[in-house]
């Protein structure tokens, strides 16, 4: 059980502490805030940061090994790590860049990878044996489901 007459309300406790102890405290607080505000501002100077340095060592000096980047650049504190993150990190970018541009051109049914283009003779020959296909497959689904597990069979 809680006892009543020993609680103690904020007010209270407010109404017991010295006015100089918070006007310190406040007082305190505000130099904090003002140093943070200070050297927060300080930290975000218009120096480029390590790797940006490092991304243009690499391109200026292409091939060029760890070694030689942090020979070069050793003054502004970029490690041999520094380096390999940044080539890392470029390496993944580029990997991804050309996966997302092969990605960015659909093949249509006509320009696939035959080479057929509408209205030509190839394409109606090819029509040709692509509805004889479906015939023999029995239906345009199992047509497709076909030309999946061949892709599949083909990828292997």
């Amino acid at each position: 059980m809680v006892d009543i007459e020993r609680v103690v309300t904020l007010d209270e406790l407010m109404d017991r502490v010295p006015e100089q102890l918070v006007r310190d405290a406040e007082s305190r607080r505000v130099e904090e805030e003002e140093s943070f505000r200070e050297t927060s501002e300080s930290k975000m100077s218009k120096e480029p940061s390590k790797a940006k340095r490092i991304r243009e060592y690499l391109d200026k000096h292409p091939g060029s090994r760890n070694k030689d980047a942090v020979e070069s650049l050793g003054q502004y504190g970029v490690t041999a790590a520094d380096v390999a993150n940044v080539k890392s990190h470029q390496k993944r970018n580029e990997g991804t860049a050309k996966k997302s541009a092969a990605s960015a051109k659909p093949k249509t049914a006509a320009s696939s990878s035959t080479g057929l283009t509408s209205g030509g003779p190839t394409f109606l020959t090819g029509l040709e044996a692509g509805v004889a296909f479906v015939k023999a497959a029995g239906s345009v689904q199992n047509a497709r489901h076909l030309l999946i597990i061949i892709e599949q069979i083909k990828d292997c």
